[in-house]
């Protein structure tokens, strides 16, 4: 069957970017008529700058970036969730650090400057009262993000890990979790799939057929998740084993229907402006168009 290659703009290459892989290799996508491929722009706000290039029309980005670029002007809307919703990211830390408090004074790797990451980073730096910009050092590793080595030479004390990452460096003792971001945000629509109004407006039918096949891919990684492991374990390059545990950890809080959490949209929206990230609330409605 013929089909439609589609650029899916991404902010890193983690377990989140999974289903489309999933999707891919098992031909769902396929059989809809389209095929996502994944180009990755190491960070929310150079995604965004993609976005606005004209150099991507469809992906997924954390939504607080997002949040701020819309309220700006650009010129796209959130068609559906990730299918980690919730904010599943785990704040991690060398040995010898055991608490948010003694991470004053300490490096923190962060995605880049306007990512998501410096928006959590600095919630949960300033809920043990230490100011992020004085009394702690936030270092934008770009495409070294989530690479564990950045731990094991010392060039941060402390960081977010998604997974693979995670599980793969709490195997090694080279960091172990601090802290849940979820913990901190507990009712919070963390991911987002986003389209550029161009391809609302002309190519519905699309779109349509590429959110069928990213349930479609997700529900069968609920399905049968050990039938994920060798593909996980060759597309990030780790052990079966530590894949099993990255997909474990989010099975429990897995979003299977792309579904956008509205109230929890609304307290992103509502902590964005708290934070002075966007000046005025959003209407969601003004945001959101579900395929």
């Amino acid at each position: 069957m013929k089909y439609i290659p589609i650029l899916w703009g991404a902010p890193s290459c983690w377990i989140e970017r999974f289903p489309l892989f999933y999707g891919v290799e098992k031909h769902f996508f396929q059989d809809l008529g389209v095929c996502p491929e994944v180009a990755v722009h190491h960070g929310g706000p150079e995604l965004l700058q993609a976005v606005r290039d004209n150099r991507v029309h469809v992906g997924e980005i954390g939504l607080p970036p997002f949040l701020a670029a819309f309220s700006q002007g650009l010129p796209a809307r959130i068609i559906g969730s990730t299918f980690i919703r919730s904010l599943d990211h785990f704040l991690v830390a060398r040995p010898g650090i055991h608490s948010l408090t003694a991470l004053r004074g300490r490096r923190i790797g962060i995605l880049s400057r306007g990512s998501c990451d410096d928006y959590f980073i600095r919630r949960l730096l300033q809920h043990r009262e230490i100011d992020p910009d004085n009394e702690a050092t936030l270092v934008p590793l770009g495409n070294a993000y989530g690479d564990s080595a950045c731990f094991a030479s010392g060039r941060i004390d402390a960081g977010f890990m998604v997974e693979p990452a995670l599980s793969f460096g709490e195997s090694r003792g080279i960091f172990h979790v601090l802290a849940r971001v979820g913990d901190f945000f507990p009712r919070y629509q963390w991911g987002g799939i986003f389209a550029a109004d161009s391809w609302i407006q002309h190519h519905r039918d699309l779109l349509t057929a590429l959110m069928a096949g990213y349930r479609q891919s997700v529900r069968q990684m609920a399905a049968d998740p050990e039938a994920c492991i060798p593909l996980g374990s060759q597309r990030f390059h780790v052990d079966p084993a530590v894949f099993r545990s990255a997909l474990n950890r989010h099975l429990p809080n897995m979003e299977l229907d792309a579904r956008i959490d509205l109230e929890g949209l609304d307290n992103c929206i509502q902590i964005q402006v708290a934070l002075g990230a966007i000046s005025k609330e959003i209407r969601t409605e003004e945001m959101i168009v579900q395929f």
